[in-house]
């Protein structure tokens, strides 16, 4: 009995969720393997389950379906779309799940975070969130450094996030991220990430936000002269467009590179595509549609500025508009400072020598190794192997990060008056 593997089911089969599945196949097989498998398409299904040797009695094309046969595994990791976060989390925990991974953002409305955690806390099931920067060794290495005091106190953080216009196109203008109400806003959709990271940083509460940005850019009145409603039609505009949707996604080197394998996906629904499967999902779909009159309403800018009980502030940038994706992260404290850029970290102590600190990122699986980092460590909690929480990103941590995107928010709304937080 001993040597018997655990076993996990997944809720939800889009690029997280199948990332995941095959971290827990390449490197914890041994120890681990997929038990169930849930999605509401019927292709993910077919794609997924003989990869995984999933039985057709362990698919299921619904959560009601799969809740209704009770607790068969013992973990759980949910990976669907934001807005069905909360009500299929809560099943999960009524049903009896005790170890939970769930895709962030929880929830962009706060009664329903909140009433997550204190189930969470009811039920003694532990409901960890897949905050990954914090489980990259870059990240861990600026937490360690900050810890040892060898900067001093933190004086201010100044932390931009550079999300990339192919990226922020992609996502938050054609994409499934591209509505607050059906999502979340976008400083909560992506910044979520960098909001945990700073809150984890100072290691202090938040007491007072502020917050201005926009839908700058991404608006019908500023669509070049000759645009048409989609991109593979008889667009005028589209041979000097950086937002062609053929050239994204179809001829361009760098993109094609990097995420044909995962955006081409989500373009289709369909694990393996050709081009052609591509130019027909442009042509007819949402991501063919011109970046200038699409549907969209999150803001393509931001700026958010957080005050800390110990007498801290933070700046938080999201630009929408980088010619690629990166961080940079400067830390100034009383001793020294860290500036982070990417995934290169130089430390600087005041009355002495600079230097490189070296951290190892290979970069596996996105968000210098966050994710697998992220599944390692959900594994040994799995297999108990640890029972060490310290770092873990649980709903508790997400619980304070949250509240400062939903303030971050109400503030910019309200042309960025300053919103106090609970002590």
């Amino acid at each position: 009995m001993g040597n018997m593997k655990k076993t996990v089911s997944v809720i939800g089969l889009g690029n997280r969720g199948t990332e995941y599945m095959g971290f827990l196949k390449a490197f914890h097989s041994s120890k681990v393997q997929i038990h169930a498998l849930c999605d509401i398409r019927k292709q993910a299904l077919d794609d997924f389950a003989p990869q995984y040797s999933i039985p057709r009695e362990r698919q299921f094309l619904s959560t009601d379906e799969f809740f209704s046969q009770g607790v068969i595994s013992d973990a759980l990791i949910i990976a669907t779309q934001d807005a069905s976060h909360y009500e299929i989390t809560k099943q999960a925990i009524l049903t009896g799940y005790k170890l939970i991974l769930l895709e962030k953002p929880v929830s962009g409305i706060k009664d329903e975070y909140i009433e997550l955690r204190d189930l969470a806390r009811e039920s003694n099931a532990l409901l960890i969130v897949c905050h990954v920067l914090r489980y990259s060794n870059y990240y861990s290495k600026i937490k360690e450094i900050i810890s040892s005091g060898q900067i001093g106190d933190i004086v201010t953080i100044n932390h931009t996030e550079n999300v990339g216009y192919f990226h922020f196109a992609h996502s938050y203008v054609r994409g499934n991220w591209r509505d607050e109400f059906t999502s979340t806003p976008s400083i909560m959709a992506k910044c979520c990430h960098d909001i945990d990271l700073i809150a984890w940083f100072m290691d202090s509460p938040c007491i007072s936000v502020s917050s201005v940005g926009s839908l700058k850019f991404f608006r019908k009145e500023n669509a070049p002269h000759g645009a048409t409603s989609t991109c593979m039609g008889s667009c005028k505009a589209k041979k000097n467009c950086p937002y062609d949707a053929e050239s994204l996604y179809i001829t361009d080197p760098f993109y094609k590179a990097k995420f044909i394998k995962y955006m081409g996906r989500t373009l289709t629904g369909k694990a393996k595509n050709s081009k052609k499967d591509i130019k027909n999902a442009i042509k007819d779909g949402d991501y063919g549609r011109c970046v200038f009159m699409c549907d969209n309403n999150v803001c393509d800018n931001q700026l958010v500025t957080m005050t800390f009980a110990n007498g801290a502030s933070a700046v938080l940038n999201m630009n929408g508009f980088s010619d690629k994706m990166f961080r940079e992260c400067h830390i100034v404290g009383t001793k020294g400072e860290l500036i982070g850029y990417g995934t290169k970290l130089k430390m600087n102590i005041f009355g002495g020598k600079s230097k490189t600190v070296h951290t190892f990122s290979p970069n596996i699986g996105g968000h210098v190794e966050g994710d697998i980092r992220l599944v390692a460590g959900f594994v040994k909690i799995l297999c108990g192997e640890t029972t060490d929480l310290t770092d873990i990103t649980t709903i508790d941590a997400t619980v304070i990060s949250h509240n400062i995107a939903l303030a971050a928010e109400e503030s910019r709304k309200s042309n960025g008056a300053t919103v106090l937080l609970e002590k």
